[in-house]
């Protein structure tokens, strides 16, 4: 009976140490696995409705990185960089402006004529332009793995007045060129937005 107990001892213990072993080697080899490639070969995906120059801004960029190279196909590269435009737009919002200039604000008639009892600054009209452009990066490996994802925000506003002899005419209209307003201030944005998600990129990837 002893020797059967010892024996089953023994055996119990060998199973054991084997599995700790093969655990060991186990965790060893899923290290090894996290170890990513360097990346030197950056392929840049099309970007669907770019007319902002976009990719061409992100191209530039990656050219600035030493070491570093744009793949000309997508099977010859180590990393892929796909970008989405969520909203590219521009906001109005109308309010007035103080100036220094005083005009009468109420008045009373005093012997057939006008006597003023209320002096105020004069308000002029003015519209605030505020541009916005968001975008979605992601840099992805060769075997679809995400290896960076940012949504990039940039703003622009820019405030027009009117003259102050249109204090009492306020009105304003949605210019006719919107679009071509839009593409050349959001245009900047984008350059903006490619500068910031390749140095981002560098400094946790690259």
């Amino acid at each position: 009976m002893k020797f059967v107990l010892n024996t089953l001892f023994i055996v119990v213990l060998s199973l054991f140490i084997v599995s700790c072993s093969n655990k060991k080697n186990d965790l060893t080899n899923e290290k090894e696995t996290k170890v990513t490639k360097k990346i030197e070969a950056i392929y840049i995906s099309h970007i669907e409705n770019d007319n902002l120059n976009l990719k061409e801004h992100l191209t530039k960029e990656i050219s600035k990185q030493n070491n570093k190279k744009l793949a000309r196909k997508k099977e010859k590269t180590d990393a892929t960089i796909k970008t989405e435009i969520l909203n590219s737009n521009m906001n109005f919002k109308y309010f007035y402006k103080p100036t220094n200039t005083e005009k009468c604000l109420n008045y009373k008639i005093v012997n057939n004529s006008r006597k003023c009892i209320e002096y105020g600054k004069v308000q002029i009209p003015c519209k605030k332009k505020e541009f916005n452009l968001e975008t979605k990066i992601d840099l992805i490996s060769k075997n679809k793995e995400v290896l960076f994802s940012k949504v990039y925000k940039q703003s622009f506003s820019k405030n027009v007045c009117k003259n102050i002899k249109y204090s009492f005419n306020p009105t304003y209209h949605i210019p006719a060129n919107k679009d071509k307003l839009i593409k050349e201030y959001n245009t900047k944005l984008a350059k903006e937005i490619a500068k910031d998600s390749i140095n981002d990129i560098n400094l946790n990837i690259l």
